[in-house]
């Protein structure tokens, strides 16, 4: 008696379990790279915030040279009116916003004055009120303890007078 075998051919495609394992690796590097870009982009809205913050406090410091007071007053519309507003960030009438759509309120306090940023994320937050020692006198977030000692370290930028929440509110205070 003779047995015929059938030749099993080679097989032609993905079996279930191995598309599953390529699906699994894909979404994988899809997080991964996600993640790093949120880090890169949180690292880059940082970076260029406190560039614009600098710049608005250089223009309004230069505009109210040798003028002895800020006033009381919104100093957005001169910063405005002056073409004084970094062009990263947007001005709708006399309001300035940065990229994280918050707003810019630069205000006189007589001598001085005090620039406030609103809806700041709390990454970003850090790294403004840790990186943005010099040319201020205090610092205080979500108006919690106002901080004069700068550097701002990581520790009390993040504690429970700092950053800790989503959406955050810094403002400086220049000197007198």
């Amino acid at each position: 008696m003779k047995k015929l075998y059938k030749q099993q051919g080679t097989q032609a495609g993905m079996t279930l379990m191995e598309v599953l394992a390529a699906l699994a690796i894909v979404a994988s590097v899809v997080v991964g790279s996600l993640s790093l870009f949120g880090s890169a982009n949180s690292a880059s809205i940082s970076s260029q915030l406190q560039k614009d913050i600098v710049a608005l406090r250089t223009a309004t410091q230069s505009a109210y040279n040798g003028q002895g007071s800020y006033g009381t007053a919104s100093l957005n519309p001169m910063l405005i009116a002056s073409n004084k507003v970094p062009t990263s960030m947007r001005v709708s009438g006399a309001n300035i916003t940065t990229s994280t759509n918050g707003a810019v309120t630069v205000t006189g306090a007589n001598t001085n004055f005090t620039m406030a940023l609103t809806s700041v994320p709390a990454d970003v937050c850090v790294a403004l009120v840790t990186g943005l020692s010099s040319g201020w006198t205090n610092v205080t977030v979500n108006g919690g303890a106002t901080q004069t000692t700068f550097p701002v370290t990581p520790t009390v930028a993040t504690g429970s007078d700092g950053c800790n929440v989503a959406s955050n509110t810094i403002t400086w205070t220049t000197p007198s």
